[in-house]
C-alpha cells in the first residue's frame, strides 16, 4: 500500500551535495566556498566587467539570423563587447538544428566562447523557462502545468517531475530554470493562474519545496518567482498593482517563498507588477528588507523581462533609464533580465555608478552574487558535456496527467462501458489547447517563429485506440455542425472537449472566465440532443458556464492543461480503467461576483458568505471514502493529526483530504477554515488506513495588530479545531 503524508517534511538536498543527472555528476559548491572563489575573480575585474556581469543578453544575440540559426561567426566578439554574466532563451528562438543535440552543442559552444572572452574565464550562465518539462525544445515531452499538479496534491510527484526536467536540462547544458512559480492563484482571471499550484499558501508551500528540491538535486538552479504578491493583481490583469495588507503579506503570500528559501532555492525573480503603488523592481523594502533581512535569502535576485525599462515606459515612476537603473539596483536587483538593448542598460548603469547614484560597493555586491551563483553551479571548473539526449518521459507524463484529473459532475454517464461514443469539440485533438502556453513558443504551439507541432496523445485518438470491447468511437469536428448533430442523434454517449486557446502572461488574461461563444453554442446544441454529454474541459482556470448548461451536465471532467499524454490519461479515466484522483486546488466561483472567494476567506460583517460552485478540494471518483477516529496531539514543533480513512465504495481509489484548522479568537479576522496540510492514500476496495500529518506551529500562527500597524505572528493560546473530511477534533494549546 502506498501512503502519502503531505506536510512540511520533504527531504531537502544539502547545499554541498553532488547533483547526479544520468551519467553526469555536477559539482555543487557550498555557498561559502563558492563566494571565496568568486571574490578572487571579482578582485581582478574592471568597472565595465562588473557591469557586464550583472547584465543578461538574449540567446539570439549570438545566433546567425537573429531569432533562429547556428552560432554566429562573431559570437566571441559579442561576448567580449557585452561581457554578459548570463544569457537566456525566452521561448521561440532556437539554435540550428533545433534539436536536443543542437541545443547541447550550441550551449556548449557558447560556454566555450564565454570562457575565452569573459573575465576570469567564467562563462555566462544560461537560463530558460522550463516550466512543465523543457518546453521550448522540440521533441521534449511536456508535463501538466502547475495548476494540474496542484490538483494532484502529491509533492512527491512534483519533485519527480522537477528532477526529470533537470536531467533533460543538464543533458542540453542548461543550468538555470526560471521556475517554480511560488505565487498564489487567488484570482482566476489572471493570465498566469495556471502557472500556480493553487490558492492555499501552505498547500502551495509543500509543492514549492518539492519543485526546488527536485530541480536542484538534479543539478539545475531553481528560481522562486515572482517575489511577492504577483498573483493578486487588480482586476485580475497581469502586472497590475496589488493592494495588500501586512497581515495578508505574512499570512498568505510569504509561506511559499519561505518554503522555497528553506529548500535552498538559489535565485529569486522579482514581481513584474507593483505592491501598494510601488513597483517591486524599485522597492528596497520588498527586495532587501523583506527578502533578505526578514526571510534570510542569500542568493541571486534577478529582474523579470525588461522590467527596469518598464519603470520609465509603463509605470512612469522614473524619469529615465539611469534613474530607473539606480533605483532597481539599490532596491536589490542583482541581475537585469534585459532581452534586447544590453548596451543601453550597461551604459545607464555605468553612468549611475560614475555619477554616485549607485555605489561601487553595491555594484560589487551584485557582481559577487552573480559569480557566486555560477561557482555554485560548477561553471568555474571544467565540466562534463551534456549528452544531447533527453529522456522519453511519456510514461511519467501519463502518470502525472492521470493524477490531476478532477471529476466535478457524474450522474452515471461515466464510466463509459458500452455503446456508440461520439467525440467532438476543439480540444479533442488539439496539441495547442492541451499543452497551453509556454509550449514550444512562449504563447504556445503555433504562435511563434518555431513551427514544430508536438506529438501528443489527444483525447479523440486515445478514445479510439483504447476503446474496450463493446464500445465504438467516432470523431467529428465541431465545424461540421449539421453532420455532427446527425451523428449525435445516433450516439449513446457524447464526449465534448472544450478549452482555452493557448496564451501566456497578459495575453492569457480572461476577465470574464469564459469560453468562446462558439464553444458554448456547441455545448448547448449537444445537450439539446437529450443524449448523455460528458464535458472535458482543458483550461488554465475555472470557467463560468451559463447556468442553464451547468445544471444540465451529466458528467464534467476538469483536465486542466494535461500535457503530452493528457489524452491517454483521460481515456483510461473515462473508460473506468483508472479513477479521478484530482481535487480542485482552488475555489471555483459560481459567478464573476464571487471571484476572490477562497477557502480561507474570513467571515463577513453580515455573518454570511457566498457558497462557491465547487469548493477547494472538491472532486468525485468512482468510489467513496469515509473519515473516522480523528485525533490531535501536541508535538514539540506543532500538532500531529491522525484520522482513519476507509474506502467505502466498490473500486480502488485515491483518498485526498485537506486538513483545515480553525483558530481561537485573535482580535482580528481569521479564516473560518485555514488549510494547513493534506492526507492522501491509495486505498483498495474496503480498505481502511490511519493517516497522520505533522502540522508545524507556524501554520497555526495568527497575525495580530491594528489596521495600520505592524503585525506579529504568534500561536495564540486557546482551542483549535481541526477538520479532516467529516472528522472534527479539538485541541487546546497553551
Amino acid at each position: 500500500m502506498k501512503l502519502f503524508l503531505l506536510g512540511a517534511a520533504l527531504l531537502v538536498a544539502s547545499a554541498g551535495a553532488q547533483a547526479v543527472t544520468g551519467a553526469q555528476t555536477v559539482p555543487r559548491l557550498p555557498q561559502a566556498e563558492a563566494e571565496t572563489r568568486a571574490r578572487t575573480v571579482l578582485e581582478g575585474m574592471t568597472l565595465d566587467e562588473k557591469i557586464g556581469q550583472v547584465s543578461m543578453a538574449h540567446f539570439f544575440r549570438f545566433l546567425e539570423g537573429g531569432k533562429s540559426g547556428p552560432i554566429a561567426a562573431d559570437a566571441g566578439d559579442v561576448f567580449a563587447r557585452l561581457l554578459p554574466g548570463a544569457t537566456l532563451n525566452g521561448g521561440g528562438d532556437a539554435p540550428q538544428p533545433n534539436t536536443p543535440r543542437g541545443w547541447a552543442d550550441a550551449l556548449r559552444g557558447l560556454e566555450t566562447l564565454g570562457r575565452q572572452n569573459l573575465p576570469g574565464g567564467v562563462p555566462a550562465v544560461f537560463g530558460t523557462d522550463a516550466v512543465h518539462g523543457v518546453n521550448n525544445v522540440p521533441g521534449a515531452i511536456l508535463y501538466p502545468h502547475n495548476l494540474g499538479l496542484g490538483a494532484a496534491f502529491n509533492p512527491a510527484l512534483t519533485q519527480e517531475l522537477a528532477r526529470a526536467t533537470a536531467a533533460d536540462m543538464r543533458a542540453m547544458n542548461m543550468d538555470w530554470d526560471f521556475s517554480p512559480v511560488a505565487d498564489l492563484g487567488r484570482d482566476p482571471r489572471w493570465g498566469r493562474f495556471y502557472e500556480t499550484f493553487g490558492e492555499s499558501p501552505w498547500l502551495v508551500a509543500d509543492q514549492i519545496t518539492a519543485s526546488v528540491t527536485g530541480l536542484q538535486s538534479g543539478g539545475v538552479a531553481a528560481t522562486l518567482k515572482h517575489f511577492v504578491a504577483y498573483g493578486s493583481p487588480g482586476l485580475g490583469r497581469d502586472r497590475a498593482n496589488a493592494e495588500i495588507s501586512l497581515r495578508a503579506l505574512h499570512e498568505l503570500y510569504l509561506p511559499p517563498f519561505k518554503a522555497g528559501i528553506r529548500a535552498g532555492a538559489m535565485s529569486v525573480m522579482a514581481n513584474s507588477g507593483s505592491v501598494n503603488g510601488v513597483p517591486v523592481h524599485a522597492s528596497q523594502n520588498i527586495l532587501t528588507d523583506l527578502l533578505r533581512s526578514e526571510l534570510g535569502f542569500k542568493g541571486l535576485v534577478v529582474s523579470d523581462w525588461n522590467d527596469i525599462d518598464r519603470l520609465v515606459n509603463t509605470f512612469k515612476t522614473h524619469a529615465d533609464l539611469v534613474r530607473a537603473t539606480a533605483a532597481s539596483v539599490n532596491a536589490g536587483i542583482d541581475l537585469y533580465m534585459v532581452p534586447n538593448d544590453v548596451e543601453k542598460y550597461e551604459a545607464a548603469l555605468k553612468e549611475a555608478v560614475e555619477g554616485g547614484l549607485v555605489s561601487q560597493e553595491r555594484l560589487d555586491e551584485a557582481a559577487l552574487r552573480m559569480l557566486t551563483f555560477k561557482a555554485q553551479l560548477g561553471l568555474m571548473d571544467a565540466r562534463p558535456s551534456g549528452s544531447g539526449v533527453i529522456t522519453n518521459g511519456r510514461a511519467l507524463a501519463k502518470r502525472a496527467a492521470a493524477a490531476t484529473l478532477t471529476l466535478l459532475e457524474n450522474d452515471g454517464a461515466l464510466p463509459i462501458k458500452t455503446g456508440r461514443v461520439l467525440v467532438t469539440g476543439p480540444a479533442m485533438d488539439s496539441a495547442a489547447i492541451q499543452l497551453g502556453g509556454w509550449s514550444v513558443n512562449w504563447q504556445g504551439v503555433g504562435k511563434g517563429n518555431v513551427s514544430y507541432m508536438p506529438k501528443v496523445s489527444t483525447l479523440a485518438t486515445a478514445l479510439k485506440a483504447s476503446a474496450p470491447a463493446g464500445v465504438t468511437v467516432s470523431a467529428l469536428p465541431d465545424s461540421k455542425r449539421e453532420a455532427l448533430l446527425k451523428a449525435a442523434a445516433n450516439a449513446d454517449t457524447i464526449v465534448v472537449a472544450l478549452g482555452e486557446a493557448p496564451a501566456a502572461e497578459s495575453q492569457a488574461n480572461n476577465p470574464n472566465l469564459s469560453l468562446p461563444s462558439g464553444q458554448i453554442g456547441l455545448l448547448r446544441d449537444l445537450l439539446g440532443t437529450g443524449k448523455p454529454v460528458v464535458l472535458v474541459l482543458m483550461a488554465g482556470r475555472p470557467i463560468l458556464l451559463p447556468e442553464d448548461l451547468q445544471n444540465r451536465l451529466p458528467a464534467f471532467v476538469m483536465a486542466y492543461l494535461p500535457g503530452s499524454e493528457g489524452g491517454a490519461a483521460l481515456a483510461d479515466a473515462l473508460y473506468g480503467r483508472a479513477g479521478f484522483p484530482g481535487r480542485l486546488p482552488f475555489t471555483w466561483p459560481g459567478s464573476l461576483g464571487e471571484v476572490g472567494l477562497t477557502a480561507d476567506r474570513p467571515p463577513e460583517g453580515a455573518g454570511d458568505a457566498p457558497l462557491p460552485l465547487y469548493p477547494l478540494g472538491f472532486g468525485l471518483d468512482y468510489t467513496t471514502f469515509r473519515t473516522s477516529d480523528g485525533q490531535a496531539a501536541r508535538t514539540a514543533d506543532g500538532v500531529k493529526i491522525s484520522v482513519t480513512v476507509t474506502n467505502t465504495g466498490e473500486k480502488a481509489g485515491t483518498a485526498t483530504f485537506i486538513v483545515n484548522a480553525s483558530l481561537p479568537p485573535a482580535g482580528n479576522l481569521e479564516a473560518v477554515s485555514r488549510p494547513v496540510g493534506v492526507v492522501r492514500a491509495e486505498l483498495k476496495k474496503g480498505e481502511a488506513r490511519t493517516l497522520s500529518l505533522d502540522i508545524p506551529a507556524e501554520r497555526l500562527e495568527a497575525f495580530t495588530g491594528d489596521a495600520f500597524r505592524t503585525v506579529r505572528g504568534e500561536v495564540l493560546p486557546g482551542q483549535y479545531t481541526f477538520k479532516t473530511g467529516d472528522e472534527l477534533v479539538r485541541l487546546s494549546l497553551p
